[in-house]
C-alpha cells in the first residue's frame, strides 16, 4: 500500500507543469528608461496625429527594433509624456506592453478606435472602457487571483470621462468585446452583444487589462468609434472626415489626461 502511495505521488509531481517562464520581459541596451505616463497608440495613424498635437518634427519619431515600435518623447509644461504604437491585436499589444513595464512603464492610456455596437454610439464619439469580454487568446496565459478583475483604472477612467465633460466629447463608458478574429465578427454574436449592453467592439483592451492587473500598473483606455454595428450592417467611417477631426480632438484630450497622471 505505502509502495502504491509513493508511485502515486511520483506520477502526480510529473504531472505537474512547471510554471515558471523561460523568457523574461526585460529592458534591453538601446531601451529608453519610462518614469512617466505613456500613450499606448493602437491605431497607426494616430501616431501622426499626437506627434502633430505635441508639435515635434518628424525627426523626433525613434524607433526600436524587438517588437517593432514607433515612439517619441515630450514634455507638456513641464512633464514628460511619451507616445508608443502600434500593436495590432491583442497578442502584440501584450509584448509591447510587457516591453514597456520592463522599461518602467506604470501610468498608462491607450488610444485606439472601435466598432460601436449600440445604436446611439456614432462615428466619431468616444468610448471609455472599463471591462471587456474577452474573446482572444492572450489573457488566460495570466492567470490571475480570484480577487483580482481585469478592469481599467479608475483614476484614468474618471479622468477620462471628466474630460469628455469638459470638452463636450459625445462618449460613453463600459464594457466592450475584445476579438482576435477582425473577419468573424458576425451578425449574431454583434446582436447578441449589444443585447446585453456592450459597447463596442475592438481587438486588444481585455489582454491589456488582463496584464495590467497581473503586473499591477495603471491602464485605461479611450477609444474613437470608426464604425458602426449596432445595424447589423457594416457603416465605416475611415473616409469619413468627422471621423478624422473627432481623432484629433480626442488625441489632444489623451495627452491632457496624460498630463494628469
Amino acid at each position: 500500500m505505502l509502495s502504491a502511495l509513493r508511485s502515486l505521488a511520483m506520477i502526480t509531481g510529473e504531472c505537474m507543469e512547471d510554471e515558471s517562464v523561460l523568457i523574461e520581459p526585460r529592458k534591453i541596451p538601446g531601451d529608453p528608461t519610462i518614469d512617466h505616463p505613456i500613450i499606448l497608440v493602437l491605431f497607426e495613424p494616430y501616431i501622426e496625429i499626437l506627434r502633430k498635437a505635441l508639435q515635434l518634427k518628424k525627426s523626433a519619431l525613434k524607433h526600436l527594433r524587438f517588437p517593432s515600435m514607433t515612439y517619441l518623447t515630450s514634455k507638456v509644461e513641464g512633464k514628460k509624456i511619451s507616445v508608443f504604437g502600434t500593436p495590432l491585436g491583442a497578442p502584440q499589444a501584450v509584448i509591447v506592453l510587457e516591453r514597456l513595464i520592463a522599461m518602467g512603464a506604470r501610468k498608462i492610456v491607450a488610444f485606439g478606435c472601435c466598432g460601436s455596437l449600440q445604436p446611439d454610439l456614432r462615428i466619431g464619439h468616444l468610448v471609455i472602457p472599463v471591462e471587456a469580454l474577452s474573446e482572444e487568446g492572450t489573457s488566460r496565459h495570466y492567470p490571475l487571483p480570484q480577487e483580482i478583475e481585469a478592469k481599467g483604472d479608475r483614476k484614468i477612467i474618471l479622468l477620462c470621462e471628466e474630460k469628455c465633460q469638459e470638452k463636450n466629447f459625445k462618449s460613453a463608458t463600459g464594457k466592450v468585446w475584445t476579438t482576435d478574429a477582425l473577419f468573424r465578427e458576425t451578425r449574431g454574436k454583434a446582436k447578441r452583444y449589444s443585447e446585453i449592453g456592450l459597447l463596442a467592439v475592438e481587438m486588444e483592451m481585455s489582454a491589456l487589462f488582463t496584464v495590467a492587473a497581473y503586473r499591477k500598473i495603471h491602464l485605461g483606455g479611450v477609444m474613437v468609434v470608426s464604425d458602426e454595428l449596432a445595424t447589423l450592417k457594416w457603416k465605416t467611417g475611415f473616409l469619413n472626415p468627422f471621423f478624422w477631426s473627432a481623432s484629433k480632438k480626442a488625441g489632444k484630450m489623451v495627452i491632457e489626461v496624460c498630463h494628469c497622471l
